[in-house]
């Protein structure tokens, strides 16, 4: 039994000398201010050590004034432990209280010398102790000296553990029940719920709430919010801030991909520079060269003209006289037929016939005159007179008319001169206006055949050939290019798929193995934590348990009893009640055996703690071993991701890098198909142009060429008219000159021809006269005038022949020279007409290959004279573009490397392509920076990924770009999502762990409290109180509120949190946000909750009902006044004395033997039954009561009544000194 015994006052409080026992009730009587409380508060200063709470109101002496007022006062507190008495001394040491413990019971002797004085100092007293008596050092911490008393030997020496009177980590409440009950202090549900908290075991039931605001959920809402975010999609379904990491990416991509090609353009220039600089003299002594050659070519194709025109000019000059024969003989021709050629012809042909037929018509006349001569010759003198006069006459008239046609003959001659020579003039005239007219239709139909010949070409010619063959080349290239790089892409995306899941077969290799190690360890330790726990337990049952109890009452009996106990169901068992009994054999249960045949199995407890630490050293080991084979594991899964990220890497390099590529092909295969379609339009508009100009050009040609046709017939119809007019004039002057010339002949021919009439009248008259006279004479006249008309005939007819006999010799003689010769000289005509035409054309092939040489030539300065141009413009532009800022950003690639291969590219051209560059750098660096500045709106300075949000200068921007291309490259944020996940599942696991141990103990409370209710029922000894009873509700601490409903949560689903379900999973995507939801709100509660700590006690409320009397307290949480003053000290007694008890039956497992104390003061306030009452209530449950009251009542229920009084003290009149004397002692123990 452990117990305080007694206390005594030694220059304390007013009490020079006092020693109380407290192995009993103790009333303490005395008029008010006599010292009761006093002496209570002494008492219960052993239990609290604690000065602020023993109800000295400020107005009093401090503690340590008023019970140590003197260097050698004390208050020595004498304790009983299992029979074995021991002493804690208290006194003043540097001005406040102090401890110390001394192993004996209390003796004056040690204090009091022989004058009955104190001693004045320590020193004396530990005289006094001698050698023999131990006593520790001085104990001045309140707190440690709590702990020795109760038994929380944490952190105490061992010498130290013996003084306590229980062994209970959890011994707070006792000292506060038992100074609620002095100071009948406000009894709150805080306080009932601790103490019922803290009998249920040693242990604290905790949770550090404040390692979870200040730890566990630290920035957590900033990284849920991170991580949530790479996972939050909007209406379209998309991730924002993964699109914005995407495009930051493509931009630092573009960026890097503009960078190259910027470099690749700046070589290129360079060489392009490089090769006009060492070209441009050689290509100005080329263009002099060939520029001589062409203008040699230019002479020769002069000359060639001339002599073209000169051999034309001899063919043209024959068909000039064939041309001009051809006329004569057509003009001759008319005019023989207008003089009925062929009618003189066949007239002239006669004249022979006629002469013969004039001859025997003369002889026939001759024949048939013959005879009649005379008048024949008669006559015919007379006729022939006659013919004479009429033919000389006729003669006359006829050489008039000679003369006559002689002069119309030379007129007319001059006249045919004369016009002939105009005509002649006009011919010339028109032959040459008809020659310009021939050759201007031949030069159309020169320009014509070219059109056409051009048309011809046009057919299969191609505008901007080059241009549209360049399109095609480059879309070539870039088909090729994006087939390349299509497999290349295929190709990356396999070998990539492959290494991600060798990536992830050699992960899983790896964790399999690890687990596996991991897995075989924990068995082990495992198995050595609860061997640990075996042990403990036996540990923690030494004291109170047989093992303990043998250790304290039997020696040696390990060698005995020992060799044959069970140990694990027998000796560590708290519940045997051993008792020694005076047979002392070595017999069990009457059976005795040789006990030297058994090995001794009993351990010590330094056995049991050194097997402990062996197997702490044994688990340490295997931690050590999981720390290592989980760093190995993690060693292991880096190096491997080091390895295959790198790998992986590339080929995400490579594949974004061909995306690229092929994205940006195919942007330039549209741009391609455009400027194609375009050139192909160009050059089908331009073909179709062309084309209509030839078309316009030949209809423009065949106007001119009917034109200049109908010029030729409009020229030779006015020649033909000229001609004819002139012949016209000619036919009317020669018509005039004969119209005259046949007034005259015909005036002439009229007196002929009557001259002839007179002389043919005469010549008939003489005839006639002839005829009759020779008719009379016989003659046949009839036959003579037949032979006569017929000789008249024959007559006429030869004198026509004789007058157009010339006309017919003239006819004949040109039939000859001229009329026959007519085909032949059309065909000379022809046959020169195709020898120019066959010149003409082959002058013009001539002409032609003479010129394709000379273009030939031409294009060859031109192509010179462009390349010249090109490169004046090239070093033109460069020389402008050296002073650009886009020439300043690509010097240092400019100045360093020539590619010798790659200069044919014009420099204009590749300035073009550079400032493009250039300028979409730019802008894409600001599409960079705007995308960054979005991305890193997202997130505060404190983020998770340690993202700079704060960016100024541009590499800022760029560095930026590569860590977020590494981090989303490597798939970081999975690892962060994982981490995360880990941590956060782990705090709700932990929440969930910690809410469970901390509601672990509701059944065993609800136990407690019904236990206390049914021991208000079944051991209620006061009247006053009807009804007391206490009852938990579900706590109203929101804290606690929120943790159950987490623990509720993970309870339910903690087979679906883990590494991949916090934020990712799709189908625990509500439970994930409740999750995260209840966090939050534990994070808000948590930043109003004050405590760091949350207790066990706050897990529950706890209610009270007291009925005293007819009043009903109802449900309620605090207890303030209940009912009268007496009944309210009463109900608050019971209650903490209640208290007490749970705890006395419960804090300490290793024994119960123990007794503790509550003192009541001015106790007269109850009445005698209740008071009785109260003290077997507390009895009853092995707590004494030490009471204070005005005077006696029932003195048989106390073990001691001690009556206080007060006496001036000797040596000083203000001074007065409390006495203490003892009344009553009754011997009959409360406890036995």
């Amino acid at each position: 039994m452990r117990y305080l015994n007694k206390i005594v006052f030694i220059n304390s409080a007013s009490v020079k000398y006092a020693e109380i026992g407290l192995d009993g009730n103790v009333h303490l009587i005395g008029t008010q201010g006599v010292g009761k409380s006093t002496l209570l508060r002494a008492i219960l200063f052993f239990y609290n050590a604690n000065k602020s709470k023993l109800g000295i109101s400020r107005e009093k002496k401090r503690f340590d004034e008023y019970y140590f007022e003197y260097q050698n006062s004390y208050i020595i507190y004498e304790i009983v432990k299992d029979n074995i008495p021991f002493c804690v001394l208290a006194y003043k040491v540097n001005g406040k209280a102090a401890f110390r413990f001394f192993n004996s019971e209390y003796q004056k002797k040690f204090f009091i010398d022989e004058n009955s004085r104190a001693f004045e100092n320590w020193e004396k007293t530990r005289d006094a102790l001698g050698k023999a008596i131990y006593y520790t050092k001085i104990i001045s911490n309140y707190e440690e000296y709590r702990k020795i008393i109760y038994g929380d030997n944490k952190g105490l020496k061992s010498e130290f553990r013996k003084y306590a009177l229980i062994e209970s980590k959890q011994y707070q409440n006792i000292p506060r029940t038992i100074q609620n009950v002095l100071l009948n202090s406000n009894l709150e549900a805080k306080f009932i719920k601790d103490t019922i908290i803290n009998s249920i075991s040693e242990d604290e039931f905790t949770i550090d709430v404040s390692n979870y605001s200040k730890n566990h959920l630290r920035d957590f809402e900033t990284q849920i919010k991170d991580i949530r975010i790479w996972f939050k999609k909007n209406k379209k379904g998309e991730i924002v801030v993964r699109n914005q990491a995407d495009k930051i990416i493509d931009n630092y991509r573009i960026l890097n991909f503009l960078k190259k090609e910027k470099k690749g353009l700046a070589i290129n220039l360079s060489s392009r520079i490089n090769y006009i600089e060492r070209e441009k003299s050689q290509l100005s002594t080329n263009h002099s060269i060939e520029n001589s050659k062409l203008e040699e070519l230019f002479q020769k194709k002069e000359n060639l003209k001339g002599i073209h025109l000169k051999r034309e000019q001899k063919l043209i000059s024959k068909i000039d006289y064939i041309n001009k024969k051809l006329t004569e003989a057509e003009n001759k021709q008319t005019e023989f037929e207008s003089q009925n050629i062929k009618l003189l012809i066949e007239k002239v042909a006669k004249k022979e016939s006629l002469i013969n037929k004039q001859s025997a018509k003369i002889d026939e006349k001759n024949l048939l005159t013959s005879q009649f001569a005379e008048i024949s010759q008669k006559y015919k003198a007379l006729i022939t007179q006659t013919k004479n006069q009429e033919k000389e006459f006729a003669n006359e008239r006829n050489a008039e008319i000679n003369r006559y046609e002689s002069e119309f003959g030379d007129r007319k001659s001059e006249i045919f001169e004369s016009y002939n020579k105009s005509i002649q003039e006009i011919r010339k005239a028109n032959q040459e206006l008809e020659e310009k007219a021939n050759n201007e239709i031949d030069s159309f139909i020169d320009k014509e055949n070219s059109f056409k010949r051009d048309k011809a070409e046009l057919k299969h010619k191609t505008f901007y050939d080059a241009e549209i063959k360049g399109c095609e080349d480059e879309k070539t290239q870039l088909n090729s290019k994006i087939q390349k790089s299509n497999t290349l892409i295929l190709n990356s995306n396999n070998e990539k798929k492959f290494l991600g899941k060798k990536l992830e077969f050699e992960e899983k290799e790896i964790v399999d193995n690890a687990e596996s190690k991991v897995e075989n360890e924990q068995i082990n330790q495992k198995k050595h934590s609860t061997e640990i726990g075996d042990i403990e337990t036996k540990i923690r049952q030494s004291k109170s348990s047989l093992y303990g109890w043998l250790n304290d009452n039997v020696p040696n009996w390990e060698g005995t009893i020992g060799k044959v106990i069970d140990e694990k169901y027998v000796l560590f068992n708290t519940e045997l009640s051993p008792k020694l009994i005076d047979n002392n054999t070595a017999s069990i249960f009457g059976l005795e055996i040789n006990l030297n045949a058994l090995d001794n199995r009993i351990k010590t407890v330094k056995e049991y703690n050194q097997e402990i630490e062996l197997l702490k050293a044994k688990v340490t080991e295997i931690q050590k071993s999981i720390a290592l084979i989980n760093g190995s594991k993690e060693s292991s899964l880096k190096n491997l991701n080091v390895k295959f990220r790198k790998k992986l890497n590339t080929l995400k390099e490579v594949i974004s890098t061909n995306e690229y590529v092929v994205s940006q092909s195919e942007q330039h295969l549209k741009n391609n198909k455009i400027k194609l379609d375009e050139w192909i339009l160009k050059s089908t508009s331009e073909k179709a142009v062309v084309l209509s100009k030839i078309e316009e050009d030949l209809e423009g040609l065949s106007i001119q060429k009917a034109k200049a046709k109908e010029n030729l017939e409009n020229i030779i119809k006015g020649g033909d008219r000229e001609i004819s007019k002139k012949e016209k004039e000619k036919a009317v002057e020669i018509n005039n000159v004969e119209l005259a010339k046949d007034e005259a002949i015909k005036t002439i021919s009229a007196s002929t021809t009557e001259n002839k009439v007179n002389a043919d009248k005469r010549i008939k008259e003489l005839k006639n006269q002839q005829d009759l006279e020779l008719n009379n004479k016989g003659v046949d006249t009839e036959r003579l005038k037949i032979i006569e008309d017929c000789l008249t005939e024959i007559t006429e007819d030869l004198s026509f022949i004789r007058s157009n006999e010339r006309t017919v010799f003239d006819y004949e003689k040109d039939k000859r020279e001229l009329f026959d010769k007519v085909p032949e000289l059309r065909a000379d005509k022809t046959t020169n007409r195709k020898k120019q035409n066959t010149l003409k054309k082959e002058q013009r092939i001539e002409q032609e290959k003479f010129d394709k040489k000379y273009n030939q030539q031409d294009d060859i300065v031109q192509a010179i004279q462009t390349k010249i141009d090109e490169f004046n413009k090239d070093v033109e532009t460069f020389n402008q573009f050296k002073t650009s800022d886009t020439f300043l950003s690509i010097q240092n690639d400019f100045l360093n490397k020539i590619n010798e291969n790659n200069r044919s590219k014009a420099a204009i051209l590749i300035i073009e392509e550079l400032n493009d560059r250039h300028y979409k750098s730019i802008n894409k660096f600001n599409d960079l920076q705007q995308s960054v500045n979005s991305f890193i709106s997202n997130f505060n300075e404190q983020n998770i990924f340690r993202f700079k949000v704060k960016l100024n200068k541009d590499s800022d921007f760029i560095n930026f770009a590569i860590d977020l291309k590494e981090f989303i490259e490597e798939g970081k944020i999975n690892q962060f999502e994982k981490r995360v996940n880990e941590r956060f599942s782990h705090i709700i696991q932990q929440i969930g762990n910690e809410t469970t141990d901390l509601i672990s103990k509701e059944a065993e409370i609800e136990k407690i409290i019904k236990k206390i209710n049914n021991d208000f029922i079944s051991k209620n000894f006061v009247e006053a109180i009807k009804e007391m009873e206490m009852r938990t509700q579900k706590s109203s601490n929101p804290v606690v509120k929120l943790l159950i409903k987490i623990k509720e949560f993970n309870d339910e689903n903690s087979l679906i949190l883990g590494e991949n379900n916090l934020f990712t999973s799709p189908e625990t995507e509500n439970k994930n946000h409740k999750a995260v939801e209840l966090l939050k709100q534990l994070v808000k509660e948590l930043e109003k909750y004050k405590n760091s700590v949350l207790t066990l006690s706050e897990s529950f409320d706890l209610q009270f009902r007291i009925v005293e009397n007819d009043n009903d307290s109802g449900w309620v949480e605090k207890l303030s006044n209940v009912g009268s003053e007496g009944t309210d000290v009463l109900v608050k007694a019971m209650i903490n004395i209640l208290l007490l008890n749970v705890f006395k039956d419960n804090a300490s497992k290793k024994f119960k033997d123990f007794k503790l104390h509550c003192m009541m003061d001015e106790i007269g306030r109850l009445h005698p039954n209740n008071i009785k009452g109260i003290l077997r209530f507390a009895n009853d449950r092995n707590i004494l009561l030490i009471n204070g009251s005005p005077t006696s009542q029932n003195a048989i229920d106390y073990r001691y009544t001690y009556k206080l009084s007060k006496e001036q003290s000797k040596t000083d009149n203000k001074k007065y000194i409390t006495r203490i004397k003892r009344l009553v002692k009754v011997n009959t123990r409360v406890f036995n």
